[in-house]
């Protein structure tokens, strides 16, 4: 290639194959209809979507928690601009929607079992702890964190077991679902389940409480087909932007390995694989949380081997760790091997040694 400068901006280059004139763009040279502030658009009202259902399946203290959630972001992230300028410029949308996803990763409601019901967290608590986790995340995992040149650690995530783990007993899951996690006869677990949802919910049949409207857990997966459904429209909107190999990847995983558990031990399976894509934390994350562009790999076959260790990792520590809210942990521990899975993936330039 023969080069002549035809502006400060862009460059001339001549094929010495073709002979014919190539305009290349000045640096990253990437062309596109989306940016990131549009995408963060996007998923800011995908979540508010979501937000709603939450509302109605919670009430009153959904809609505290996620004002909180906003305001705390939007003003960490206002305010940390002031100080770090061009290294940390303002970004409403990006401070918005983190502020959304802290609401919606938060457990919140009541469990209505009475025989495994445990005292929950007091009001006044809850509402400091989402605060605290919101300032966190957009302070010391969002704009911090990017000093280092890239994000190793899912910021929300992270930030939600920093902040819950001196209060893990009382604040990181609900308390009903710990204690039915124990229980290692599946016939217990669906007298366990069925106390827990169908007592005072929208649907007497537990699995249809699990898919439809819950009225506790995680306040982002209140509705399990409303996150499916918008989480697919924001991929196929955003497609080309968003890493769609991971949910996919994920839930697929999840499923395969809870049904072949459950098939070995002569469970429903149709049960038992709602109960770990649905019960805690997976559905939401899948799409919203393990699809962050700055914590997961590049490429698409790194993004499949990380879907799958994360989908291994969350049924490990579902059954054998009595966690079920075990997807965040995976995913943070995921997010470590994300530099190995870029460098091992990516192919080197032609040329290179």
């Amino acid at each position: 290639m023969i080069g002549k400068s035809r502006n400060k901006e862009n460059r001339v280059y001549r094929s010495s194959l073709t002979n014919r004139e190539l305009v290349v763009e000045p640096a990253p040279h990437v062309t596109g209809h989306m940016t990131k502030d549009l995408l963060m658009k996007y998923t800011f009202f995908s979540l508010c979507i979501l937000a709603a259902t939450a509302i109605i399946a919670f009430g009153i203290t959904a809609l505290i928690i996620e004002i909180i959630a906003v305001i705390v972001a939007i003003i960490s992230d206002y305010l940390l601009s002031l100080v770090m300028k061009n290294k940390g410029p303002l970004n409403l949308y990006s401070a918005a929607v983190s502020g959304l996803i802290v609401a919606s990763s938060f457990s919140s409601g009541i469990p209505y079992s009475v025989e495994y019901a445990v005292p929950t967290m007091d009001p006044a608590i809850q509402y400091v702890a989402v605060a605290v986790i919101s300032a966190v995340t957009v302070i010391l995992f969002k704009k911090i964190q990017g000093l280092l040149g890239r994000k190793y650690l899912n910021p929300v995530a992270t930030a939600k077991l920093l902040v819950l783990i001196p209060i893990w007993n009382t604040a990181l899951i609900p308390q009903d679902h710990l204690i039915a996690a124990k229980i290692s006869s599946f016939t217990y677990l669906q007298g366990a389940l069925q106390m827990c949802y169908s007592y005072n919910a929208p649907f007497k049949d537990p699995l249809l409480t699990l898919i439809i409207l819950k009225n506790h857990g995680w306040l982002g997966g209140a509705s399990s087909i409303a996150v499916i459904v918008v989480g697919i429209i924001l991929l196929i909107v955003c497609r080309g932007y968003l890493k769609w190999r991971i949910p996919l990847t994920f839930l697929a995983t999840t499923a395969i390995i809870s049904s072949s558990y459950g098939l070995i031990n002569g469970e429903d399976i149709v049960l038992r694989v709602a109960y770990h894509l649905f019960v805690g934390s997976v559905i939401f994350l899948a799409f919203f949380m393990a699809t962050d562009p700055a914590t997961t790999p590049l490429i698409g076959f790194g993004q499949i081997i990380f879907a799958i260790g994360l989908g291994l990792l969350t049924f490990i520590l579902q059954i054998w760790g009595n966690f079920l809210g075990g997807s965040i942990l995976a995913l943070i521990i995921m997010n470590l091997t994300v530099p190995l899975l870029d460098r091992v993936v990516i192919r080197k330039p032609f040329g290179r040694r």
